[in-house]
This record gives structure tokens, sequence and C-alpha cells, in this order.
């Protein structure tokens, strides 16, 4: 989602995803496809903290064959998409949150480079150090879990379902929990 919001094609740029609603997990192993058919092409994935974890192991084929693929990996310590197609549909989030290792560190210990973003005055650096590196590279950036990758067009049933689900966790004694997401969300409202 974020992908497409913010990259914009140039011609000598391909963008490959699953793009199906629900679907997970996908990046990695699209990616290593990718950088097997051209070593000498660089391959970036964006990355979802869940679906990534899902499939770390495929993390593990990345480094055994040397791939010089960088990941880059969002972790807001939950499963996002499912949270905010919850919230659409009425119903308080629930079992979405988890708890993240260091997924540098983990990208480390398995011999690859690996380097965790905690403040955005650090990501240019660290994803400029990520390039320069010859091999597989992690750049594991936390973000702000209230972020919701908010669609470029809004419909009155989603928000319907929004308000739904906004009363019931606003009555269900999470009053702070909804002003936070109102604060982190308010910059990534589509404009006409």
């Amino acid at each position: 989602v974020w992908a497409v919001r913010y990259l914009t094609p140039n011609g000598r740029r391909r963008i490959i995803g699953s793009f199906s609603h629900g679907s997970m997990a996908n990046a990695l192993p699209q990616a290593i496809g990718a950088q097997f058919t051209d070593r000498g092409r660089q391959v970036v994935t964006l990355s979802g903290d869940g679906g990534f974890s899902m499939l770390m192991g495929d993390f593990l084929t990345l480094v055994q064959y040397e791939l010089p693929l960088k990941i880059v990996l969002f972790n807001n310590s939950s499963l996002g998409m499912v949270e905010l197609e919850m919230l659409v549909a009425g119903l308080p989030s629930y079992g979405t949150a988890h708890k993240n290792p260091d997924f540098a560190a983990v990208a480390r210990a398995a011999g690859a480079y690996g380097v965790r973003v905690e403040k955005p005055k650090h990501l240019a650096g660290a994803l400029k150090d990520a390039f320069k590196h010859k091999g597989p590279a992690l750049v594991d950036v936390v973000t702000d879990p209230n972020a919701l990758s908010i669609p470029p067009k809004i419909s009155a049933e989603m928000v319907t379902g929004f308000a739904l689900s906004a009363s019931k966790i606003v009555l269900d004694g999470g009053v702070g929990r909804m002003l936070q997401m109102a604060r982190s969300n308010l910059r990534n409202v589509p404009r006409p």
C-alpha cells in the first residue's frame, strides 16, 4: 500500500506484488525469485513485519545463496492490514498486536547485514549503508503502530464501519487509543 502511494515507476523500475485482498508473506519470496533471475540488478522488497515473520526461513535462503537483495521491513508490531479490515468492518481489533524480535539482530545472526531504525532522522543513512553492502541486507524500520494505510478513496461504508468500531473501542475504555490513532493519521488523510 505504501509503495503504491509513494513510489513512481520511471520506465526502468518494476513493481511486483500480489495486490490481492488479504494476501500476506509474498514480498520476500517474490523478491528472491526476481533476484535469482538477475543477480546484477538491484531488487528491493518492502515487507511488513507480519508477513516477514511468517516466512523468516526464506531469509536463510537469501543468505545461503548470497543474493544481494535488500529488505526494507516496516515494523509496526501488528498485523496492520488485518486490523484496518476489522476496523472498517465495525469490529474492534483483536489479536493483531504482536511482540517482534529485533529483526536487524536476527539478520546479523544469520550472516547478513542488519540495521534497526527507530528514529526517522536515521532512515536515510541506514538505507544508504544497506545499499552499499554487497550481500543481503535488512533495514528494520520501527514504524508508528497507529498509522493506518488509508486507501486513496474512502467509501461511506468504510467510514460507517470505522465509526462503529471506534465507538466500541471508546465505550470499552479506549479513548486514549482512539485519540492517538487520530493524531497518527491526520497527516495521512488523502487531500483532493
